[in-house]
């Protein structure tokens, strides 16, 4: 399988366990986004980045399919209750003209890194999307289970090449509206998920009406 990078974008990318939905592409993009701890007591700073799978036509004609790879490298202060540590990569769907969807799940990597956020699923990124793809009417995004792709891998408990590694997750990043924001801190997640279902509601659309 080829790697079609674009500046800047790494040398190699490992794309192991993002089979499910590579689909048989010919050609995959992975794109760079270089980063800088904050400094620390002594001034000192480390660069970073977060890759980005970029497949189009996933998980249908139109549309594009982005992942993390790397994320699980940042910690989430989030543990089984046996005390493993969970990690997690991040993926989102969006049509193929909205190429700042890549800019939005490289948010999810940055509010991570910043401790900023609880990763486990309904937990929300405000204004993930707003800082990055201003104007748009869903402002912010919800991490869920993935839903989109039936063949993707969503939990790796191999811990890694030497089996002594986190338990590894992915989490879907679906834009909400400000109004569903607050219904998840009034009703939870999985009632807003329910009204989306319900209203058979487009997450693919940065700009859908808002379900509540």
């Amino acid at each position: 399988m080829s790697e079609d990078n674009e500046s800047p974008g790494p040398v190699s990318a490992d794309l192991a366990g993002l089979e499910g939905i590579l689909g048989g592409k010919a050609s995959v993009r992975v794109l760079r986004y270089p980063h800088e701890t904050e400094p620390d007591e002594e001034g000192n700073t480390t660069e970073w980045h977060c890759d980005i799978v970029v497949v189009d036509d996933m998980p249908a004609p139109g549309f594009s399919t982005y992942a993390t790879i790397g994320a699980r490298e940042l910690p989430t202060n989030v543990t089984t209750p046996e005390g493993r540590q969970i990690r997690s990569e991040f993926v989102t769907v969006g049509r193929t003209e909205h190429r700042a969807m890549a800019d939005v799940l490289d948010a999810c990597a940055l509010a991570v890194a910043t401790g900023s956020i609880h990763v486990a699923p309904g937990a929300v990124i405000p204004n993930a999307v707003g800082l990055v793809d201003s104007g748009r009417r869903c402002e912010h995004l919800v991490l869920s289970p993935p839903f989109l792709w039936p063949d993707l891998e969503v939990v790796d408990e191999s811990g890694g090449a030497d089996g002594t590694g986190p338990l590894l997750t992915r989490l879907q990043a679906v834009p909400i509206t400000t109004a569903e924001m607050s219904a998840i801190v009034k009703e939870g997640a999985d009632a807003l998920f329910e009204k989306l279902d319900t209203a058979d509601a487009d997450v693919t659309n940065p700009d859908r009406p808002s379900v509540v």
